[in-house]
């Protein structure tokens, strides 16, 4: 065989020997891995429809009933679809807007704490019929003088819920309180809670004062350290953005010292005058007690009102008479503002002269009142 044709036949040998092969992929089913996240999501389904959804439901509508309930307002048919509400009463159809704005005001008990629950308020009302009697509210005067560490409440309360609410407050604020406060047992009005609160937070900024709400109005007088006075006039403004602000009359204290000081300049520039021989004041002397009493109520501590007489007459009917006319200023200062709790009065006669009784000078600048201010006591 020749060559050629042995290279002939060796190429055709191999070819015929060649062989393909070829991966095939067969597909797997998706049952039953597939339908693992489906039931997972059904599951979840499945137990919020059950479980979490109707005690959803009951939850809002038990808190819409005892809001209309604590209201006064009859209302029936409440029915809830998740956090949706609607109800049905027989109200004017111009009552629709409070009875919505009721059932939207509602809060449930969450995680996160007291959060409003419904999410729609639908309400249905029938004007056919005669419609319920809406509460009356009625505005709360609401009062807190602060003396010392001693707070007293006054005015009136709606119930002795708020009462309670009112003194826990109260209590978080001062050492000691007084409660003289009334419960009407009527609706309050819509501002009275806010009001007592931000009532009572001003009066812990006083060093001494008074704060109060009128029903309709907002007012603060009193005296306050310097470090305080900013704040208190910035939480007196923002109560209901001004509309209901009344006076602000709070002044910053002095100092016990500078308050001794300035009765000194005072009572050495003019004297409190007395008929002779009498504790009656003589008139034409209230812009000097106006004078005093101002700052007075601006100084802390008790003051003390002295009353000096000159060396004539019996030592012992002077003191009465000093004591009788220091007790004269007193009743004049606590009209005009000054806690009487705060005044002690002292008698002294003559016993502490600061001229020569000898001299008709010296006898007139020793008939005097003086007033100083005791923080120890």
């Amino acid at each position: 065989m020749s060559i050629e044709s042995q290279r002939e036949s060796a190429t055709t040998r191999t070819k015929s020997e060649r062989r393909y092969w070829r991966r095939s992929h067969s597909p797997k089913p998706w049952w039953p891995w597939g339908f693992i996240p489906v039931a997972g999501l059904a599951l979840l389904f499945l137990f919020g429809a059950l479980f979490t959804a109707p005690h959803i439901e009951a939850e809002v509508r038990e808190q819409v009933a005892g809001r209309f309930d604590s209201a006064g307002v009859k209302v029936s048919d409440i029915a809830s679809d998740g956090q949706g509400v609607s109800l049905h009463a027989t109200a004017l159809p111009k009552e629709r807007i409070y009875l919505q704005a009721l059932a939207e005001s509602t809060q449930c008990d969450t995680w996160a704490g007291k959060m409003t629950c419904p999410t729609s308020v639908a309400v249905i009302v029938d004007p056919n019929e005669p419609a319920p009697t809406l509460p009356v509210q009625r505005p709360h005067p609401f009062s807190v003088s602060k003396f010392e560490d001693t707070v007293t409440l006054t005015g009136e309360v709606p119930d002795l819920e708020e009462h309670d609410r009112i003194l826990g407050v109260a209590g978080r604020h001062f050492d000691i309180v007084r409660d003289e406060l009334t419960v009407s047992n009527e609706a309050a009005g819509e501002s009275d809670a806010r009001a007592a609160d931000v009532t009572l937070a001003l009066a812990s900024n006083l060093t001494s004062g008074e704060a109060t709400w009128s029903g309709k109005a907002l007012s603060v007088s009193g005296i306050a350290s310097a470090n305080l006075l900013a704040a208190t006039r910035k939480q007196f403004d923002a109560f209901e953005s001004g509309s209901a602000s009344g006076e602000f009359d709070v002044r910053v204290v002095n100092t016990a010292q500078e308050c001794n000081n300035k009765f000194d300049e005072i009572l050495s520039n003019a004297s409190v005058r007395f008929q002779t021989s009498s504790a009656t004041i003589d008139a034409g002397n209230e812009g000097l007690l106006a004078r005093l009493a101002d700052l007075a109520q601006s100084c802390p501590g008790r003051l003390v009102v002295e009353g000096h007489t000159d060396s004539r007459g019996d030592a012992e009917m002077n003191k009465a008479l000093s004591l009788a006319r220091a007790s004269a200023v007193r009743d004049a200062l606590t009209r005009l503002g000054v806690d009487a709790g705060r005044v002690e009065v002292m008698g002294l006669g003559a016993t502490q002269p600061i001229a020569d009784n000898t001299l008709p000078d010296g006898r007139a600048r020793n008939r005097r009142i003086a007033i100083t201010i005791n923080e120890t006591n």
